[in-house]
């Protein structure tokens, strides 16, 4: 399993066969995309015209469609707050460096109350040349609640979507469940389309709940049925490579929005068997934009390779991977276990033996180490329940919290009170190399504590069947990913119990060690729809302290959002730290970070 690939666990696992649309060989993307003046044969693309990446594709594109549930395409993101822009656009985009949203499709949003109203960029075009109006936005959301697609889920914060005029848009909250950070992440994670072209393939598709999210976008004669408005469309595809062609017409070029078009005249990936063929790859400046985990990547700064930051921790930190306890097993319902497990880990090992260098020792809490996340907690109030950064203190410190809490170490070493023993297993899925080596590290720290924990590495599907069915002791996973709801979406996965399903059916939605709190529910719920900063601030460090009280699950790294590692052997002028541009580290496609296709220059 290559590290890229877990960047998000999406709930909706329907996945469509690639032989059902895509015969073998190269396939072309159709009428109007590769009949154009200046176009290149398949297989002769200039390369100080083309842009090329690795590691976001691993197999061949099954679907070019903002719909679907499968995330084997390119330039199109599954319902991410951070969502791809090359292809179809959102109405506004993520900053991952400020945490702010800027204009796309949209151009203001303003809420008055619980009504969120947007208005549009009056220049927008499909590339058929037809003009976005604001039923194409309606009808958009209207598919999300239609069918179950991944962004069905916003609409358990919305009451309507309505058009006000051709270019005003009007979203409704659910007073019920006002939730304004959700329904902003719904503006910077679904795609807009076209009204006209969507009509024609719903009738098409049919009524079944999962129609959409495996429709293809595809038609018969390789042609995109549904058309996007960003700056480039699907050119070819087949099972080494997808490439996307700039579309010459687009509309960001005027001079209110980009003023030109985006550098590159293709945007192709290269699909490599696995992270080594691509890293040779890298190295050789066959690929400009890496976002494979590469091991020690200094080591290659010196072949005009480099990282947005310039020195440890090198990535960009967008989440935290975290050590989920199973509190309905005997042991593990002792926070003082749970505690003592967290005090006892090595975090500097895990930072620089597990992740290679690119997190920063983790300090105990929920937030993440940006000043969007650290302003929200007061730090001082929180520091009483934190711990040592010294392991040999903090081991120390959790042995005594551990026999004040009764757990008696028996011959073997290990801890039991009350017939029970401090004996658990830990898991992740195998080949998931950063992650193993961090499970190794608990392992290790349980020994130094009393409490036998001891690896264990099955494949991803079994991993995922696990935790959501709570057959697990305990298990690693990332909580939220970046975006504009978080780190509420965090707090909610990682802490929140009121939308766990009854005992017995999968869960599928937030917890997975089925940890109850009422107070947390109750500050979840709260922050939610808070808008003054002092109380946010009040609520969040609360949330905090019951957190590191009581441990529901313990975070062990701060991972990169996004790889983002660049060779400008070929192109430079990619995002750097403190270069003036403000555009973030997130491979010059997602979300705000498009802007960074404008600024590159072939050498």
């Amino acid at each position: 399993m290559k590290a890229t690939k877990r960047m998000a666990v999406v709930a909706l696992t329907l996945l469509v066969a690639a032989g059902s649309v895509f015969g073998a060989g190269e396939q072309s993307a159709g009428t109007g995309t590769t009949g154009t003046t200046g176009t290149a044969a398949p297989g002769t693309l200039p390369r100080r015209e083309t842009l090329y990446f690795n590691g976001i594709l691993w197999d061949q594109v099954n679907h070019w469609s903002p719909y679907s549930v499968s995330d084997r395409t390119f330039g199109i993101t599954a319902f991410n707050q951070m969502a791809r822009q090359p292809i179809f656009e959102t109405l506004f985009v993520y900053n991952l460096l400020d945490g702010k949203l800027y204009p796309q499709l949209g151009e203001t949003y303003t809420w008055n109350g619980q009504t969120l109203t947007i208005t549009l960029n009056k220049n927008v075009k499909f590339w058929n040349g037809n003009a976005m109006t604001a039923k194409d936005v309606v009808n958009s959301y209207e598919l999300q609640k239609t069918y179950a697609t991944g962004g069905t889920s916003y609409w358990s914060y919305i009451d309507s979507v309505t058009a006000k005029d051709d270019y005003t848009v009007v979203i409704q909250a659910k007073a019920s469940n006002f939730n304004p950070k959700q329904i902003e992440a719904s503006i910077s994670g679904l795609y807009i389309t076209e009204k006209a072209s969507m009509d024609k393939v719903v009738a098409r598709i049919g009524n079944s709940p999962t129609a959409l999210g495996q429709w293809t976008n595809v038609g018969g004669g390789g042609e995109v049925e549904s058309p996007g408005t960003g700056p480039y469309k699907p050119y070819i595809w087949d099972e080494t490579k997808a490439v996307i062609q700039r579309v010459d017409t687009y509309w960001g070029q005027i001079a209110s929005k980009y003023g030109k078009l985006p550098a590159p005249k293709y945007i192709a990936h290269s699909i490599y068997k696995d992270n080594a063929t691509g890293d040779a790859a890298f190295r050789a400046g066959e690929v400009d934009i890496s976002q494979q985990f590469i091991s020690s990547v200094w080591t290659m700064f010196p072949q005009s390779i480099s990282t947005y930051l310039p020195q440890a921790p090198y990535y960009f930190p967008g989440t935290i991977p975290m050590l989920v306890y199973n509190v309905k097993k005997p042991g593990l319902d002792d926070p003082a276990v749970r505690k003592a497990i967290a005090m006892s880990l090595d975090y500097n090992t895990i930072g620089t033996n597990a992740m290679s260098g690119y997190t920063a020792p983790l300090v105990a809490s929920l937030m993440l180490p940006a000043p969007s996340e650290q302003a929200l907690v007061d730090a001082n109030a929180i520091k009483p329940y934190q711990w040592s950064g010294n392991v040999a203190e903090a081991t120390a410190a959790a042995n005594k919290l551990l026999d004040d809490a009764g757990w008696v170490r028996g011959a073997d070493g290990i801890r039991a009170k009350g017939g029970v023993r401090l004996s658990f297993q830990a898991e992740c899925p195998q080949g998931w190399s950063d992650w193993n080596a961090t499970l190794e590290v608990v392992a290790q720290a349980g020994k130094n504590i009393g409490i036998d924990i001891k690896t264990y590495f099955p494949i991803s599907t079994v991993w995922t069947q696990d935790y959501q069915n709570g057959t697990f002791d305990m298990v690693m996973y990332s909580y939220g990913g970046a975006g504009i709801a978080s780190p509420w979406n965090r707090a909610y996965q990682a802490m929140g119990s009121a939308d766990i399903p009854a005992e017995g059916t999968p869960n599928t939605i937030q917890n997975w060690g089925r940890w109850i709190n009422a107070e947390a529910n109750d500050i979840i719920g709260k922050i939610a729809s808070e808008t003054n900063a002092a109380t946010l601030k009040q609520l969040w460090t609360r949330l905090n302290i019951i957190y590191l009280q009581e441990m529901p699950c313990a975070g062990l790294m701060y991972r990169p959002a996004l790889f983002h590692t660049v060779n400008e052997s070929v192109w430079t002028g990619f995002p750097k730290m403190n270069d003036g541009t403000n555009v973030p580290p997130t491979l010059c496609i997602d979300g705000y970070g498009i802007k960074g296709l404008y600024n590159l220059r072939a050498k």
